[in-house]
Order: C-alpha cells, then sequence, then structure tokens
C-alpha cells in the first residue's frame, strides 16, 4: 500500500512523497548486505520470502543461486562462505524451511563460518493463532547464532528504516569479525508480499562495517614468555584450517624455542619442510619422551592420539578471539589476537630458558622414518585396502593446477585417515571439512559450494555420508559445477568398527544398530543427476579412474568397492604395527 511520507534524498525527514513501505524497507536491507560484504546468497523458493527473493533479484550486485532443498542450500552457503572467507546469505520462507537450516547454523557456529540466515516469518499478528505454515521463529537456532533479531514488518517510517539498516549492520559486524560465526535475521512480512518498486523511497544509507583486529596486551604477552620459559620439552599443536597463521612466524618460533610443530591435514601446512604430520602413527607406536607443555594454535586437532598426548599438559592456547576451545580443561594460557603477531613478540626465549638440542632432532628423525617407510609398508596391503587412496593422494591428482585443488573430505574415516596416511600433506592440494560439529550431513553441499566458487573441487566420502546429503547433487547439475565425489563403500558404517560397541556386541545387534548397510546401487544416483560414473575395485582401477576423470568437466562420481569394514580395521592395526617395527629399529 502506497504511503505519504516526509524523506528526504539523504534519508532524513524532508519533502512529502508516495512510497511503497515494503520496497523502500527491502532496498535498505539489500543495500545494507551488500555494504557489509555480502556478494553471494542461496535463495530458497517460498511464498512469504517473496519480497527478499524479489529485492535481491533487484539488486544484480549480490549473486544469485537458488536450491529448492533447505538443509542441503544452508550447507551450499556454508561452503562458498568457507572458500570467500566473507558472509554468504541463504533465504528461506517461514516454518519448517527454517528449521531446515538449523545442521547447517551448527556447523557455521562451531567451524567459524560467516553465514548470514534470513527468514522470512508471519507479521506478529499471526503468531500463534492457528496461521499456516507458521513456527516459533524467534531464537530458533538458539546459542547456535552470534547474533539474532526478530525485526519489525515494513511501515511508512524513517525510524523503522533506520532500525533495520542498524541491526542488519550489527548482523554483519558479528558474523564477520575476530571470531566469525552464523547471524540470523527473521523478516515478518504481510500480505501484499509484492513491492511496487515505482514508489520506493530512498534507503537509508548503509552503515560502515569494519573489523578491527584484537590487541594482545603486552603483559600477557610477557607472562605467556615466562610460563613457556620453564620449559624445555614443548610442542606446537596447529588445529583445523587455521587461516590467521603465517607459516614464516610459526616456522622461526618454534626453530627458536627447539619445539616440533605437529599440524592437523587440515591446517595444510604439512607441505613445509621441518612441519610433523605422521604424529597419529608416530604417537601409536614410538617410546619417544612425554612433552612437558604445549602451544595450541586454533581448534582440537583431528588424531585422538593427539588428543590423548595433550590431555592435561599446561600450555598456551592462541586464538584470533579469545574463546577457550578446550574440551580436555586444560591449565592453559589464552591468548587472544593476530596469532602471528603472538609468536613474533614471543619469539625469543627468556634468558632462564634452556633449550634442548635433542628434542626437537629425535622427533625430526622419526618422522622422517615414517615418510620413507610408508610407501612401502602401504604396497603390503592389498590394492583395495581404504589407506591405499590417502597414502597415494598426492601423486595421483594432478600438480599443474593454477591454485591448489579443493579437496573436501567427509567425517569420520575419511578425515582420519587423511590426517594419517598423508603424512606430508602436498603444496597442490588444499584440504577441507566440516570439523565444527563433525557430523556426516551436508558434506556433498559443503563441497559442491567450494566448486561454486573455486571452480572445481575433489570429495572423499563414504557411503552413508553420501547417502545423506543426495539432495545436495543437485547444485552441480543445476549450477554446472565440476566435481569429482570418491565415494568409499565399505557398505556401512566403518568409523563404528574401532570404537568399542564393535567387541562388545553380537555381531547381529552391531550390524543392525551400527554397521547399517545401505545395500544401494550408486550408479542410479549417478543417472538422477546426469553424473559420469565409474566403480573402481582396486587402487590400480582408482588411480586410472581418477586420472580419466582429470579430462573431462562436470560431475564425477567413483563409487570404490573395498572389503568388509572388519578387514579394514585389521589393515589399521598391522599398519601400525609396521610402523612401530621401523621406529623400534631406529631407536635402537
Amino acid at each position: 500500500m502506497e504511503t505519504s511520507v516526509d524523506v528526504g534524498s539523504d534519508g532524513r525527514l524532508g519533502t512529502t512523497v508516495n512510497i511503497d513501505p515494503l520496497a523502500w524497507y527491502l532496498d535498505t536491507v539489500v543495500a545494507q548486505l551488500a555494504a557489509g560484504g555480502v556478494t553471494h546468497a542461496v535463495i530458497c523458493p517460498g511464498s512469504r520470502s517473496t519480497p527478499l527473493t524479489l529485492a535481491l533479484h533487484r539488486h544484480s550486485v549480490i549473486k544469485l543461486q537458488v536450491l529448492v532443498d533447505e538443509r542441503s542450500a544452508g550447507f551450499f552457503a556454508l561452503g562458498i562462505a568457507k572458500a570467500l572467507k566473507r558472509p554468504v546469505a541463504v533465504v528461506v520462507t517461514s516454518g519448517t524451511a527454517a528449521a531446515n537450516l538449523l545442521p547447517a547454523v551448527v556447523e557455521a557456529s562451531l567451524s567459524h563460518v560467516p553465514l548470514v540466515v534470513l527468514t522470512a516469518d508471519r507479521p506478529r499478528e499471526l503468531r500463534g493463532v492457528g496461521a499456516s505454515q507458521t513456527i516459533d521463529q524467534v531464537e530458533l537456532y538458539g546459542s547456535h547464532v552470534k547474533f539474532f533479531k526478530d525485526l519489525p514488518s515494513p511501515e511508512p517510517s524513517i525510524e523503522v528504516i533506520r532500525y533495520v539498516r542498524s541491526q542488519v549492520a550489527r548482523a554483519l559486524q558479528c558474523a564477520g569479525d575476530t571470531r566469525p560465526g552464523p547471524v540470523h535475521l527473521n523478516f515478518p512480512f504481510r500480505e501484499p508480499l509484492l513491492p511496487k518498486w515505482s514508489h520506493a523511497g530512498i534507503p537509508a544509507p548503509p552503515t560502515p562495517i569494519t573489523h578491527p583486529i584484537l590487541a594482545v596486551p603486552q603483559r600477557a604477552l610477557s607472562d605467556a614468555r615466562a610460563f613457556l620459559g620453564q620449559f624445555s620439552h614443548g610442542i606446537v599443536v596447529v588445529g583445523p584450517e587455521i587461516e590467521e597463521v603465517q607459516v614464516d612466524p610459526l616456522i622461526a618460533w618454534a626453530n627458536r624455542w627447539g619445539w616440533p610443530i605437529f599440524a592437523d591435514i587440515l591446517a595444510n601446512i604439512r607441505h613445509i619442510n621441518g612441519v610433523i604430520g605422521s604424529y597419529d602413527l608416530l604417537l601409536k607406536s614410538s617410546r619417544l619422551p612425554a612433552p612437558e607443555v604445549v602451544v595450541r594454535i586454533g581448534s582440537i586437532p583431528t588424531s585422538k592420539s593427539l588428543n590423548q598426548l595433550i590431555h592435561g599438559l599446561p600450555g598456551l592456547l592462541l586464538e584470533p578471539a579469545p574463546q577457550g576451545l578446550d574440551p580436555n580443561s586444560q591449565d592453559l594460557i589464552l591468548l587472544g589476537g593476530d596469532i602471528s603477531e603472538s609468536l613474533t613478540a614471543l619469539l625469543e626465549p627468556p634468558s632462564s630458558y634452556h633449550r634442548d638440542p635433542q628434542w626437537l632432532a629425535q622427533w625430526l628423525q622419526a618422522h622422517h622414518r615414517i615418510v620413507e617407510a610408508l610407501p612401502e609398508i602401504l604396497t603390503q596391503q592389498p590394492l583395495n585396502a581404504e589407506p591405499q587412496l590417502f597414502g597415494n593422494l598426492g601423486h595421483w591428482l594432478p600438480t599443474d593446477n593454477r591454485q591448489p585443488l579443493p579437496v573436501m573430505v567427509s567425517n569420520s574415516m575419511p578425515v582420519r585417515d587423511l590426517d594419517t596416511y598423508f603424512p606430508t600433506g602436498a603444496s597442490h592440494l588444499r584440504f577441507f571439512a566440516n570439523r565444527g560439529a563433525n557430523g556426516i550431513d551436508g558434506v556433498t553441499s559443503t563441497a559442491l559450494g567450494l566448486s561454486s566458487h573455486f571452480g572445481d573441487v575433489l570429495l572423499i566420502i563414504g557411503d552413508l555420508a553420501f547417502y545423506h546429503d543426495m539432495n545436495g547433487l543437485l547444485a552441480a547439475l543445476k549450477f554446472e559445477l565440476n566435481a569429482v565425489i570418491v565415494v568409499i563403500n565399505n557398505r556401512g558404517g566403518g568409523i563404528f568398527s574401532f570404537l568399542p560397541q564393535y567387541e562388545q556386541l553380537t555381531p547381529d545387534v552391531f550390524e543392525t544398530y551400527f554397521g547399517t548397510p545401505l545395500d544401494l546401487d550408486l550408479s542410479h544416483v549417478a543417472s538422477l543427476y546426469r553424473a559420469e560414473f565409474r566403480r573402481a575395485t582396486n587402487a590400480e582401477n582408482l588411480k586410472q579412474c581418477l586420472e580419466d576423470f582429470q579430462h573431462m568437466r562436470g560431475l564425477r562420481i567413483l563409487e570404490w568397492i573395498v572389503p568388509s569394514r572388519e578387514e579394514n580395521r585389521r589393515w589399521h592395526v598391522d599398519t601400525g604395527q609396521s610402523i612401530g617395527e621401523v621406529l623400534s629399529r631406529g631407536e635402537s
């Protein structure tokens, strides 16, 4: 409905004009989103969200992609935001459509991804009275979002326009600050839902958004240096997807103090000389002395063995924002702020520090022995053993890319095997995973979101996780994305064979409730989404199929049939024993 309102060209009160409050409101929202760094939005179809959809369509500064399944769309937006390192919006209609975003919101929260959730809603007078497609969306995602605001419905009021602009700006500020994360804006729209932009008011000028870097107090740095100086035998642990730390200050610090760097495969720095990535095998097999103290950077590592090693150790935790991500409840000094600046400031140990030259040397020597022995040990496994893929990944994939190939790895066994059997990493590969909540839902959609930005992706995923997000494959078909998906088909949940349930339950109970084989013919999935399909049964087939896929574009699915989960478990044990023998010969 058009309304007369006094508004000037600068958004202040002025000349009386006829405007459409809905169009005025929407232009203000979209202008602020664009000013806050939103360049991509994923749209899910719906009636109540019509105003937001049309407003984003009207303003070409934001790239739009439409997906019909909200859960997959949320993870697709998550993948784009992971790649861009900036806020990405996802728009859904009211009701259970909004609820379907919860898994992606949870993952964004725990993995610190700036996801901007825009949900349409009924106006306040239609809530709680039985209106169709209406649920309670107020604080729908609870503590999983950093900021929530139930915005007012559009009104012919400059005060409302200014308030909406300020709240959108606050949301974007929270989404992209020193510890990024998801935010939620809820829009209660009244009918009619079609804006009249021919009578739109002038949007309120966008609010500039900055993200200052948290400074570390000098007193805290001095205390941390004095504390670490008490110990000669320390280690540095770099967690997953730490983009904030620069490699040069990290290497310089560790060399100056004489401490080894243990880097998670998802830190993407294992290819750097002096970084140790073989610790999972090493810690299971070596008799090296335990460290006295730990410097942790970012989130906890993937390796259970490494987490057990550092459990209870005192130390230092470096994070961009001082959140204290420490499930082990260790006695850690917490330093928030620029990690590289903190390492540089802590470069010189105190004068009382005693550097043990053998401490770093023995860890590096053990690491090099594992790296040299592992290829031969893998050849002793059957050609269809799961670790074959991860141990050979670096030289099976092309090295002539202009940029590192993004490799998305699913949770449960794939990311653990990658962390264990690819100790050196590779500069031509960049690894991603959803390690926030460690779930297996939305993995395919996240990978395709990465492809949407990078232009290509390799996804390594188990059969259960692949099944969980088959709807996500639509994005590859619809947006003509390039993706190779390797589905490791071990007929169920392989991770459970390594847990106490496997040994303490009868086989029939274990298979029913934990093994859960699917027995699906994945070639039909490939046909549905018009993907190229191959099936491999050993490492030679696998390598050849990957080579063939490099010369194709679009969606390519490679199903790798591996033997029983019981055999896979035995191979892992045998590999650990072989590594132990190698290390024993070196230590004797």
